[in-house]
């Protein structure tokens, strides 16, 4: 019985937050439609949040990620002259796997917590109610533009980190295995490389809008208390993080 409850409101909050990211998108277009001033400029507010500001720590993340994973390759091309199957399958891990999901669980540490405290704080202050009062939509004003970025900086974000990634991997490869960076370059932007960094631009679309349905859908949960606000951002980033995770591992084996 307890498990049936479980599975119950898992399958819930999975409805609550698709519902709100479904309104926010349609809201969002309507604004934009006819022609909202305020639109842009949240968008404009939010866009180096989402996607800019991330990328000083982003980065850095990804090319110690590629060091880690060059290293593991030079020692196995150190053990076995086997340059084409490793280089190969180096490059398409990386560019797949890995970077998507580096840059994933870093947009669940930040959109999660970020929609979730924001949207906790605007209820606990009564802003959604006068936005109500208003005559706005609550979703499409707060949701939309966020959604908007968090969009958009899925793809700034895939092929930025990608190439810091491939730049980490360079530097154990010619130490370790002296893996020229030409050698190495051929590898990483062939077109199976290409292919796999396409896979993993839709990775990272599927990643965010997990992170931002849950930061949504925790969020709009009743606040009694300031205290609460901290509570469900911790809640938000355990979820987006077992969601994430859940959606890694069931492409990986499914597809």
């Amino acid at each position: 019985m307890v498990a049936l409850n479980g599975l119950a409101k898992l399958l819930a909050a999975i409805g609550a937050g698709a519902w709100l990211t479904m309104r926010a998108g349609t809201g969002m277009g309507r604004r934009v439609i006819a022609g909202d001033g305020l639109a842009g400029r949240q968008l404009a507010d939010g866009l180096p949040l989402h996607v800019w500001r991330p990328l000083r720590t982003l980065l850095p993340l990804a090319m110690l990620a590629g060091l880690i994973a060059g290293i593991g390759a030079a020692r196995l091309l150190a053990l076995y002259n086997a340059q084409i199957p490793v280089l190969s399958a180096l490059a398409e891990i990386v560019l797949r796997d890995i970077v998507p999901l580096l840059v994933g669980l870093f947009a669940c540490g930040s959109v999660t917590v970020a929609l979730s405290s924001r949207l906790g704080a605007m209820a606990l202050n009564r802003e959604i109610d006068a936005l109500e009062a208003l005559g706005r939509d609550p979703v499409a004003h707060v949701l939309g533009p966020p959604l908007v970025a968090v969009l958009l900086s899925a793809p700034i974000h895939m092929a930025l980190g990608g190439i810091a990634a491939i730049v980490g991997c360079a530097l154990p490869l010619a130490m370790i295995a002296n893996v020229g960076w030409a050698l190495w370059a051929g590898f990483a932007f062939s077109h199976d490389a290409a292919q796999a960094m396409l896979t993993g631009m839709a990775k990272l679309l599927l990643y965010a809008l997990i992170a931002f349905g849950v930061g949504s859908a925790v969020g709009a949960r009743p606040v009694r208390s300031p205290a609460d606000i901290g509570r469900r951002a911790t809640t938000a980033f355990t979820a987006g993080l077992l969601g994430i995770f859940s959606a890694a591992a069931l492409w990986t084996a499914l597809l």
